[in-house]
């Protein structure tokens, strides 16, 4: 009970010094953990260090497995969940990473990790899309055979020709207006315009080496879509313009009906997009009622230039510059405050720009001073804590210089360590300790400097 004492007093008033001598190299440090891990298997306090330690030696497909299997373990467990999203991340695996992210959210307890899970999130979805599309390209001959859902249709990025090239945005706004109006019917199944746009961005990335199929039928096909809206918008003067839209059947890979055609002033655009809309309804056989038809005539906004901010905003979207997309959906939503999609879109664009800032650097840099922290430092130690309370931060300090006395200020404290090695009660002493009256002196050794202040 002295010995607890002489320990306890010191660490609590910050003025026990560890020697250099009872620190750990790195590749000792980890073989401790590998050993506490093979002795407990089923321990998530085991994996959880050994998962973190991959991680930080940047071994990330070994931290994701043994991390992986904490997560059945014990699905509570938040600094588990966050490290598996970092490791899966780093692997490139952004699925992963988004489904232990989200459980952080659930479960994690501090509050400035967590503030930056949702903004990596944002960014993240992003980086999913695209990865998928990657895949799905790779996969080509595979992905291709597979049958989508019968009435899953993609709605293509326009094309654009026209001499006023401030007009160009229009090929991503005009395509938003169709996919919202399509929607409306229960018989059609759109896929996301972001989804879409990033397969058509990597198809585009390989077209010139690419010629064994039409953009529109090759992406549909990826996409798994059974048909596939194209178009292409023509300036024909100052201020007129023409559209033209099609149906593909990508099973087919034939036109499906005829071309629906619009034309008229640019002020008209609006008009315009209903038009082209109610004439694909046609080509791809549906009958909308008589609600249906008065949803299609509702407008976003009745401003040209709203629209045309909104839609450089959505290009800018596309080609990752979030700034400058929050920067025009705002303006669109100060020409005309009633344009909501303005406010979802601005609101999504800062939460993606600030996504992109949030590094794994971090993320893991929040964890400093908290909780969780404290059980992730342990790790830096080769200790595994199931606790990071003050008695098991305490008993971890000790651990190092004196394991049997660290056993004690468990016991006294009431924490919870899993140690690295099997350890013997704290009345059972080796033959050696007995003779020096020491504990394990072979093993461990060290120095404690006691400083006791006047009150």
């Amino acid at each position: 009970m002295r010995l607890l004492k002489l320990l306890v007093l010191p660490l609590l008033c910050g003025a026990a010094v560890i020697p250099a001598s009872a620190q750990q190299s790195p590749d000792a440090t980890l073989a401790k953990l590998e050993r506490a891990r093979a002795a407990s298997p089923g321990s998530v306090a085991a994996l959880r260090g050994l998962g973190i330690a991959y991680y930080k030696r940047q071994r990330f497909a070994d931290a994701r497995t043994v991390l992986d299997a904490a997560r059945k373990l014990d699905p509570k467990d938040g600094v588990v969940a966050l490290y598996a999203g970092l490791s899966a991340e780093a692997l490139e695996d952004y699925t992963g990473a988004k489904d232990a992210y989200n459980s952080y959210l659930q479960v994690g307890k501090t509050r400035s990790v967590r503030n930056d899970v949702r903004s990596r999130l944002v960014s993240l979805s992003r980086k999913e899309m695209h990865a998928a599309a990657k895949s799905a390209i790779a996969n080509e001959s595979r992905v291709a055979q597979q049958t989508g859902d019968p009435r899953a249709v993609a709605v293509l990025p326009m094309t654009f020709s026209g001499t006023d090239q401030s007009l160009a945005p229009l090929s991503r706004g005009m395509s938003d207006l169709l996919i919202n109006d399509l929607s409306r019917s229960p018989d059609l199944q759109l896929l996301e315009r972001d989804r879409v746009q990033a397969m058509v961005d990597e198809i585009a990335l390989g077209q010139s080496t690419r010629t064994d199929a039409t953009t529109s039928v090759r992406a549909g096909k990826l996409v798994r879509a059974a048909r596939v809206v194209q178009g292409a918008i023509t300036q024909t003067g100052p201020r007129n313009l023409t559209v033209n839209a099609a149906v593909m059947n990508v099973a087919t890979s034939q036109q499906q009906g005829r071309d629906v055609q619009g034309s008229d002033v640019l002020e008209q655009v609006f008009a315009i997009e209903k038009t082209i809309a109610l004439g694909l309804f046609d080509q791809l056989g549906v009958r909308l009622s008589a609600a249906d038809r008065a949803a299609i005539e509702e407008r976003p906004t009745r401003s040209l230039q709203a629209f045309l901010a909104y839609s450089s905003g959505l290009l800018a979207e596309d080609e990752g510059r979030y700034d400058d997309a929050a920067r025009f959906f705002d303006q669109a939503r100060t020409i005309d405050p009633g344009f909501g999609a303005a406010l979802q879109k601005a609101q999504s664009a800062r939460s993606a720009q600030q996504g992109a800032q949030v590094t794994a650097a971090k993320v893991e840099s929040g964890l400093k001073g908290s909780a969780e922290g404290a059980t992730v430092a342990a790790v830096e130690r080769g200790v595994s804590t199931a606790n990071t309370g003050i008695g098991s931060t305490l008993a971890n300090a000790v651990g190092d210089v004196n394991p049997s006395a660290a056993n004690a200020v468990n016991t006294a404290t009431g924490g919870a360590q899993t140690q690295t090695q099997p350890q013997a009660p704290p009345t059972t002493r080796d033959p050696t300790a007995e003779k020096t009256g020491t504990d394990q002196p072979a093993q461990k050794t060290g120095q404690v400097t006691i400083v006791i202040r006047k009150p």
